[in-house]
């Protein structure tokens, strides 16, 4: 096993008892304003996540504290069994190295290739040879259909094309957990469809475990093993489980439920009940 395949200490892929992801009640916040609290939720490992809810709900602010780019001031975080809110700046460090992200834009350096990007943190974390490196790098941008892009610039593709690359850097480590912010924003219907193939496709080929942050209800019913969805006026998860599930009368708050058909029959999802 290369350094770029080996998952950073304590944090097993084979270790299977544990939930991938718990989170025990968390509270979000900006100084004295208190965005959601008493969050608590739990991924399997190999699952696929979502995270849905209204405009200003706190999604993307709860992925910034999952992947450590925010504090937390109560509640806690832990990957496999392990506390990432309680661990030290070194312990934190190395279980990041752990984690692939995939920002809404992609995130990609303009002034360098496609190759010179994904090539990026398995220059920073790994003592591999520029040989190895490039060979990691062909087989990352070939996994996500971009072989034979590897000298080409962001500005030289199209959007769908670098939110590909973009994962493509995500996963040089070959990380145990991936996290997505709006994977589908800008795309068209066809382009996010195949991005969504392509989540689906890590998920069932490499066992990842895998949270999406989306308001796309496509994607959702598409992609999601389970999901929560944050209410912005309880501030609270109001819903936890399988979109498809969720979406039955009777099976979720109202407005969950109204969230997902959006009161129209004819934007139900095909096979979904009315």
């Amino acid at each position: 096993m290369s350094e770029a395949q080996a998952p950073a200490a304590g944090l097993s892929h084979g270790n299977q008892s544990q939930a991938a992801i718990e989170v025990k009640g968390l509270e979000m916040g900006y100084d004295a304003f208190i965005l959601m609290r008493d969050i608590d939720f739990s991924v399997a490992h190999g699952e696929i996540m979502v995270i849905m809810g209204g405009s200003g709900c706190g999604k993307s602010t709860l992925l910034k504290y999952l992947i450590g780019l925010k504090e937390v001031e109560k509640g806690e975080i832990i990957y496999h069994g392990r506390s990432f809110s309680e661990a030290s700046p070194k312990e934190k460090e190395e279980m990041q190295r752990t984690f692939g992200v995939l920002y809404q834009g992609g995130a990609l350096w303009s002034s360098l290739t496609l190759g010179e990007n994904v090539a990026l943190p398995l220059e920073q974390y790994t003592s591999l040879s520029a040989k190895e490196i490039m060979e990691i790098v062909s087989m990352k941008l070939a996994l996500v259909g971009l072989k034979g892009f590897e000298e080409f610039y962001p500005s030289e593709i199209s959007g769908g094309m670098r939110k590909r690359a973009g994962l493509a850097r995500a996963m040089a480590l070959d990380p145990a957990m991936l996290f997505f912010d709006e994977p589908s924003a800008g795309l068209d219907p066809i382009t996010s469809l195949r991005l969504d193939e392509l989540i689906l496709q890590l998920r069932d080929c490499l066992g990842t475990t895998i949270v999406v942050v989306t308001h796309e209800l496509p994607s959702i019913f598409t992609i999601a093993d389970t999901s929560i969805f944050l209410d912005a006026e309880t501030k609270r998860v109001i819903a936890h489980g399988n979109p498809r599930e969720l979406v039955k009368e009777g099976k979720s708050d109202p407005k969950v439920r109204e969230f997902l058909l959006r009161g129209h029959p004819e934007k139900t999802p095909i096979g979904l009940p009315k």
